[in-house]
């Protein structure tokens, strides 16, 4: 005769949210958008700690690494950055400032690559 408090018990299964390692593929596939990662992270404190792992962060890059957003353009005639994203992911001008020194000299955007930008000090 068998009775129920002497089989083992099998392990509870988890939901598929609740594993790390398939939560984690889950938020890699998010769009590389400035806002992506910021948003999740404000879903619970789990998901936070996921998204600003290090190395979550690093497979996140490599996973998009060949289509990163454009952020935005720099003017040739005038150093001025241009977002080119929607108001939810627009990078502020400010960030990119390259403001010109006393002597009326000013920052020339030459060309970016890999996400640098290149630029010269120049006299006007």
């Amino acid at each position: 005769m068998s009775s129920l408090c002497c089989r083992p018990r099998s392990p509870p299964v988890k939901t598929p949210l609740e594993d790390d390692d398939l939560l984690s593929e889950i938020l890699l596939r998010l769009p590389p958008q400035p806002s992506s990662l910021p948003r999740a992270s404000l879903v619970c404190k789990r998901w936070r700690i996921l998204a600003s792992d290090r190395g979550f962060f690093r497979r996140f890059r490599i996973h998009h690494r060949r289509k990163p957003p454009i952020l935005g353009i720099f003017d040739q005639f005038f150093p001025l950055f241009l977002p080119t994203l929607e108001a939810t992911n627009r990078v502020q001008p400010g960030r990119f400032s390259v403001q010109g020194g006393a002597d009326g000299r000013r920052f020339r955007p030459l060309g970016c690559r890999h996400g640098l930008v290149q630029s010269y000090y120049a006299s006007t």
